[in-house]
Protein backbone atom coordinates (compact mmCIF):
# COMPACT_ATOMS: atom_id res chain seq x y z
CA UNK A 1 0.00 0.00 0.00
CA UNK A 2 1.17 3.51 -0.76
CA UNK A 3 1.93 5.88 2.11
CA UNK A 4 0.54 9.40 2.23
CA UNK A 5 2.75 12.35 3.14
CA UNK A 6 1.20 15.26 5.01
CA UNK A 7 2.98 18.62 5.17
CA UNK A 8 2.77 22.11 6.62
CA UNK A 9 4.90 25.24 6.33
CA UNK A 10 5.52 27.84 9.02
CA UNK A 11 7.19 31.17 9.66
CA UNK A 12 8.17 32.59 13.05
CA UNK A 13 6.96 36.19 13.50
CA UNK A 14 8.05 37.61 16.87
CA UNK A 15 5.94 35.77 19.50
CA UNK A 16 3.81 33.75 17.10
CA UNK A 17 4.09 31.29 14.24
CA UNK A 18 2.06 31.42 11.04
CA UNK A 19 1.34 27.91 9.81
CA UNK A 20 0.17 27.19 6.27
CA UNK A 21 -1.65 23.97 5.42
CA UNK A 22 -3.30 23.61 2.01
CA UNK A 23 -5.19 26.90 1.52
CA UNK A 24 -5.51 27.62 5.25
CA UNK A 25 -3.47 29.78 7.58
CA UNK A 26 -3.30 29.23 11.31
CA UNK A 27 -1.61 31.42 13.91
CA UNK A 28 0.05 29.61 16.83
CA UNK A 29 1.23 31.32 19.98
CA UNK A 30 2.88 30.78 23.30
CA UNK A 31 1.18 29.89 26.58
CA UNK A 32 -0.65 32.99 27.78
CA UNK A 33 -1.13 34.47 24.30
CA UNK A 34 -4.47 34.91 22.52
CA UNK A 35 -3.54 32.17 20.04
CA UNK A 36 -3.77 28.40 20.45
CA UNK A 37 -0.50 26.82 21.60
CA UNK A 38 1.21 23.93 19.81
CA UNK A 39 0.07 21.68 22.65
CA UNK A 40 -3.56 22.74 22.22
CA UNK A 41 -3.33 22.15 18.49
CA UNK A 42 -1.83 18.70 19.08
CA UNK A 43 -4.76 17.85 21.36
CA UNK A 44 -7.27 19.37 18.91
CA UNK A 45 -5.81 17.31 16.08
CA UNK A 46 -5.86 14.14 18.19
CA UNK A 47 -9.50 14.64 19.21
CA UNK A 48 -10.59 15.55 15.69
CA UNK A 49 -8.83 12.49 14.34
CA UNK A 50 -10.60 10.17 16.77
CA UNK A 51 -14.02 11.68 16.00
CA UNK A 52 -13.45 11.50 12.25
CA UNK A 53 -12.20 7.92 12.56
CA UNK A 54 -15.37 7.14 14.52
CA UNK A 55 -17.47 8.61 11.70
CA UNK A 56 -15.55 6.63 9.06
CA UNK A 57 -15.78 3.33 10.96
CA UNK A 58 -19.48 3.83 11.76
CA UNK A 59 -20.24 4.40 8.07
CA UNK A 60 -18.13 1.41 7.11
CA UNK A 61 -20.02 -0.81 9.59
CA UNK A 62 -23.37 0.86 8.75
CA UNK A 63 -23.95 1.95 12.34
CA UNK A 64 -25.96 5.14 12.83
CA UNK A 65 -24.49 7.67 15.26
CA UNK A 66 -27.05 10.19 16.49
CA UNK A 67 -24.61 12.52 18.21
CA UNK A 68 -20.90 12.62 19.03
CA UNK A 69 -19.18 15.15 21.29
CA UNK A 70 -15.62 15.10 22.51
CA UNK A 71 -13.29 16.74 24.98
CA UNK A 72 -9.57 16.18 25.39
CA UNK A 73 -6.99 17.36 27.87
CA UNK A 74 -3.30 16.82 28.40
CA UNK A 75 -0.80 17.59 31.13
CA UNK A 76 2.60 19.22 30.67
CA UNK A 77 5.14 20.11 33.35
CA UNK A 78 6.74 23.44 32.30
CA UNK A 79 9.88 22.50 34.24
CA UNK A 80 10.83 20.16 31.39
CA UNK A 81 10.68 22.97 28.82
CA UNK A 82 12.80 25.09 31.16
CA UNK A 83 15.56 22.47 31.35
CA UNK A 84 14.34 20.52 34.38
CA UNK A 85 14.64 16.78 34.89
CA UNK A 86 11.11 15.96 33.64
CA UNK A 87 10.21 15.39 29.97
CA UNK A 88 9.44 18.67 28.15
CA UNK A 89 6.40 17.29 26.34
CA UNK A 90 2.85 16.29 27.16
CA UNK A 91 2.93 13.66 29.90
CA UNK A 92 -0.61 12.29 29.64
CA UNK A 93 -3.56 12.69 27.28
CA UNK A 94 -7.16 11.96 28.28
CA UNK A 95 -9.99 11.67 25.75
CA UNK A 96 -13.64 12.01 26.82
CA UNK A 97 -16.08 11.10 24.04
CA UNK A 98 -19.87 10.94 24.34
CA UNK A 99 -21.60 8.90 21.65
CA UNK A 100 -25.36 8.64 21.26
CA UNK A 101 -26.55 5.63 19.25
CA UNK A 102 -29.25 3.00 19.62
CA UNK A 103 -27.39 0.48 17.47
CA UNK A 104 -26.24 -2.54 19.51
CA UNK A 105 -23.01 -2.71 17.45
CA UNK A 106 -21.84 0.73 18.56
CA UNK A 107 -19.34 -0.80 21.02
CA UNK A 108 -17.66 -2.56 18.11
CA UNK A 109 -17.43 0.79 16.30
CA UNK A 110 -15.88 2.45 19.36
CA UNK A 111 -13.29 -0.30 19.81
CA UNK A 112 -12.36 -0.30 16.12
CA UNK A 113 -12.15 3.49 16.05
CA UNK A 114 -9.81 3.62 19.02
CA UNK A 115 -7.63 0.93 17.47
CA UNK A 116 -7.57 2.53 13.98
CA UNK A 117 -7.23 6.23 14.82
CA UNK A 118 -3.97 7.44 13.20
CA UNK A 119 -3.17 10.18 15.71
CA UNK A 120 -4.03 8.12 18.76
CA UNK A 121 -1.66 5.52 17.36
CA UNK A 122 0.99 8.19 16.77
CA UNK A 123 0.69 9.42 20.36
CA UNK A 124 0.95 5.95 21.87
CA UNK A 125 3.97 4.49 20.08
CA UNK A 126 7.50 5.57 19.30
CA UNK A 127 7.72 7.44 16.02
CA UNK A 128 10.95 8.21 14.21
CA UNK A 129 11.42 11.99 14.13
CA UNK A 130 14.18 13.76 12.21
CA UNK A 131 14.98 17.47 12.43
CA UNK A 132 16.99 18.91 9.55
CA UNK A 133 18.47 22.29 10.43
CA UNK A 134 19.72 24.63 7.70
CA UNK A 135 21.94 27.32 9.17
CA UNK A 136 22.22 30.46 7.04
CA UNK A 137 25.13 32.68 8.08
CA UNK A 138 24.50 36.41 7.79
Amino acid sequence: MTTITFAAEAKLEEEKVRVYVKDSELVVGTIGSDYPTPEELLLSAALSCLLLTLLYVAREMEVHLEEVDGYIEGDLDPAGFNGGAVPPGVLEVRYFVKVRSSDPRVSDVLNASERRCPLKDTLTRSVRVRVNWQLVHT
